[in-house]
């Protein structure tokens, strides 16, 4: 490698890692107030978010790395320009291949490490990721009650209230719980306190309530029964698996199907390296800037650019999965538009710069 191409790529590199984490912490910590609201709410357990968000984090990752290669070659070419580094440059003989050529080690390195998380990583973290939130959910809902807090299970159907727990969590104080059953009777308990127990052999879980009282019966109905109880054991039925949207994000790249939303995912999956590898075209041809702008001054219509391709690529899976348009036909046409683009721009880059 040149020195010229050393020094490109040492300040690629720079301010793509720089990119990337701000971009990461941007994503990164919307989603993680959203879990940790969740978590206040009763969802699951604190302690689970942290993990959670590790196992979400190649999917991030995928997404914010293109964007923060295009940034990188946009500003370190940008500069060049705005110092006319980039005119020594050019009189040595460093054409628009050999511009190409120099970004191409860092562009290609970010693009085969963006095909190893969307072909690979991404979808193993997936299922992971609903094993460990089926784990955490099948523990029941007695590990993730907040005290004073009513927490809802089971679509609406259930509410759970506690006024207190105890320090090691495994005991509830004034524990309240509403339940409608499906023939629309409802079912109401009140006890003192509670605990959790766990069948040896089912390992169902089960709350043991201690002096309360327990109402059966419909809304506007005079047939309510009424009973009083020094122990009542009532199971806990474990939560929902995660939801069906991430069934097919969570298989192998190599077992897709062939239905439409099956065949949407593959396509966006090799689709992500290609919108890496073109975006980073995009940037070169559109990173000159006249010495008189600063090495910002393609920023903001590099960056509308790059989104109009990723907003583009969206719209196009939308349109794979719903069947509006063939499986065959993929994401190839969006990537051939911008593709064109990329070719144009790079062709302006043999012509003199108008200073003016």
């Amino acid at each position: 490698m040149s020195v010229a191409a050393r020094y490109v790529n040492k300040e690629l590199i720079a301010i793509f890692a720089v990119t990337a984490s701000m971009l990461l912490l941007v994503a990164v910590g919307g989603r993680f107030i959203g879990y940790l609201q969740e978590a206040a709410l009763g969802k699951f357990t604190g302690t689970t978010v942290l993990t959670i968000m590790g196992l979400r984090l190649p999917e991030f990752t995928q997404l914010v790395a293109p964007f923060s290669i295009y940034l990188g070659v946009v500003l370190t070419l940008g500069r060049l320009y705005a110092d006319q580094e980039m005119v020594v440059l050019q009189g040595a003989g460093a054409g628009t291949r050999t511009l190409l050529g120099w970004v191409a080690v860092s562009v290609l390195t970010v693009v085969l490490f963006v095909a190893l998380l969307s072909c690979y990583v991404t979808p193993m973290s997936q299922r992971v990721l609903v094993d460990f939130m089926a784990q955490q959910r099948a523990q029941s809902e007695f590990e993730t009650v907040n005290p004073g807090t009513f927490h809802i299970y089971d679509r609406g159907r259930r509410v759970t209230y506690s006024r207190d727990m105890s320090d090691d969590r495994r005991t509830l104080y004034d524990v309240f719980i509403s339940q409608r059953l499906e023939d629309g009777r409802q079912v109401t308990l009140w006890a003192a306190e509670g605990r959790q127990q766990v069948d040896p052999i089912s390992q169902a879980h089960y709350l043991i309530l201690n002096d309360g009282r327990r109402y059966e019966g419909t809304p506007g109905q005079p047939d309510f029964q009424i009973m009083a109880f020094a122990e009542l054991s009532q199971r806990l039925s474990e939560a929902e698996l995660i939801e069906e949207a991430l069934d097919v994000e969570a298989q192998s790249f190599f077992t897709l199907g062939q239905d439409p939303e099956s065949r949407g995912e593959w396509h966006w999956r090799i689709g992500l390296p290609i919108f890496c590898l073109v975006g980073g075209l995009l940037a070169v041809g559109i990173a000159r800037v006249n010495p008189r702008q600063g090495r910002f001054a393609k920023v903001v219509p590099g960056m509308l650019l790059m989104l109009s391709y990723y907003l583009v690529l969206l719209t196009n899976k939308f349109a794979l999965v719903e069947g509006i348009v063939p499986a065959a036909a993929g994401l190839w046409l969006a990537h051939l538009i911008f593709v064109g683009i990329a070719a144009g721009l790079l062709t302006r880059l043999g012509k003199p710069i108008d200073v003016q």
